[in-house]
């Protein structure tokens, strides 16, 4: 193990998101792999289903309790 991750293993947990929070912000979008035309219309087709049926959709809190895990 190197002197940095040994370091990073020592952080505690707000400041390890707070790590993971700035290297995700230091990537640029130019560098994000673009959105494939399938992706895009699963999404579409979800939004509209989501507009057509509101109130029907789970929250991410019930969708997280179903699975067993915590936020």
């Amino acid at each position: 193990m190197n002197a940095l991750s040994k370091d990073i293993f020592e952080l505690g947990v707000h400041e390890k998101l707070q790590l993971v929070e700035d290297l995700w912000d230091s990537i640029s979008d130019e560098a994000m792999p673009p959105m494939s035309d399938e992706v895009y219309e699963e999404l579409c087709r979800r939004a509209a289903w989501a507009d057509a049926n509101p109130g029907q959709a789970q929250s991410l809190e019930q969708i997280a309790q179903d699975l067993g895990v915590r936020l």
